[in-house]
């Protein structure tokens, strides 16, 4: 089994939005973090968050030396939240919660109003491809982002979120995107501005985590972040990712029958954090096949162990997610994903689990004082 890290619910991600969320004078009952807590106090007239999509603290030590300025300005590693997957991890970044509270967890969940699995960011039917017409997730798992909870406790501060190029087509590069950071910030007035970059996740899906492509991503990202901050005045500068990447190898579901028979539906959440749903009364058969076959790549939990032990966090639990967890959560300890359906070709790289390199990240932090 690889080296593993737990999410730590007073130290990760979440834990940044906290601070922010403290800083406006919004209500919050997480912790927050002492590093970031600190540099606020001086309050700056803007606080800029990044969220590198898949820009864990491994991908950093592996693409970059000691003199990049990313790596200089690291404060410390956090975690990630559970599953270390971008559907959990941004919505807990954006709404200052829980994954336990929010009842988003992974690309594709079960809505038993819908009976279908959902792929939640795109209101899909995993399994069939079909469009489904109408807001599945944000209907069903609704929840108040950190805008709007700044907004309430401080209403002179101007909020902007800025995508990349898959909803803004100018956005292609990481120094266009926070080109247009540094315009908001530019503007009169306090804000708070969050900005979202896609590729190293994408890049390291499709190459590898290891691979060219994300170096040369990475690398373009360090300088591209050191000018903005060069540039930008009166400003908090913080820069974290959603979650690292590992090299997989797929092991695919359907080769695998007589466990899939043992199953009520196909599995959802994540692949590397996969929700099972047994038929009634083929829980310790499950078990005892899924062991047999996966017990060197895979723990299996049960839904409600995990739930008891605190791996999505504390607070209110949210009403459907027990009908997302199924009875079993089979983890990722080693390189391998499931491959929930047989495609032509598969990821090389992936995350969801909690190996150490998909679990921790950087918080990079830089203040620059107004001129």
């Amino acid at each position: 089994m690889k080296p593993i890290r737990f999410p730590d619910y007073t130290r990760s991600i979440m834990n940044v939005s906290s601070s922010i969320l403290r800083h406006y004078g919004a209500a919050t009952d997480k912790a927050t973090l002492a590093e970031l807590d600190e540099v606020l106090s001086a309050r700056p007239r803007n606080v800029v968050l990044i969220l590198v999509d898949a820009l864990g603290d491994a991908l950093v030590d592996r693409h970059l030396s000691a003199e990049a300025r990313i790596v200089r300005d690291r404060r410390c590693r956090i975690t990630s939240v559970f599953p270390s997957t971008t559907v959990s991890a941004t919505t807990s970044v954006l709404s200052g919660k829980t994954p336990l509270e929010t009842g988003w967890l992974g690309w594709a969940q079960w809505f038993r109003k819908e009976q279908r699995t959902v792929i939640t960011f795109l209101d899909t039917d995993f399994y069939t491809d079909e469009a489904i017409g109408h807001a599945v997730a944000a209907a069903t798992i609704p929840y108040e982002s950190i805008y709007d909870q700044i907004r309430k406790a401080a209403p002179d501060v101007s909020t902007a979120e800025i995508f990349p190029a898959f909803r803004t087509p100018a956005h292609d590069t990481f120094a266009k995107l926070l080109a247009a950071v540094k315009t908001a910030c530019d503007e009169p007035g306090r804000h708070f501005v969050y900005a979202y970059w896609d590729k190293v996740d994408s890049l390291a899906h499709e190459f590898g985590p290891g691979s060219v492509e994300v170096n040369a991503m990475v690398r373009g990202i360090d300088a591209a972040y050191g000018a903005f901050v060069d540039q930008v005045e009166d400003a908090v500068v913080i820069l974290i990712a959603d979650h690292g990447q590992v090299d997989v190898c797929p092991i695919v579901l359907d080769d695998y029958p007589d466990l899939l028979a043992l199953c009520e539906r196909l599995p959802s959440i994540e692949t590397r954090a996969a929700a099972f749903f047994v038929k009634a009364g083929q829980e310790e058969a499950f078990r005892t096949l899924f062991n047999h076959y996966f017990r060197d790549y895979f723990a299996l939990y049960r839904s409600a162990d995990l739930v008891k032990n605190n791996l999505f966090g504390e607070g209110l639990k949210h009403p459907e997610f027990d009908s997302f967890v199924g009875d079993f959560i089979a983890v990722a300890i080693e390189h391998y994903f499931f491959a929930f359906r047989r495609f032509p070709g598969y990821f090389r790289g992936q995350h969801a689990g909690i190996l150490k390199d998909e679990m921790l990240v950087p918080l990079v932090i830089a203040s620059r004082p107004a001129k």
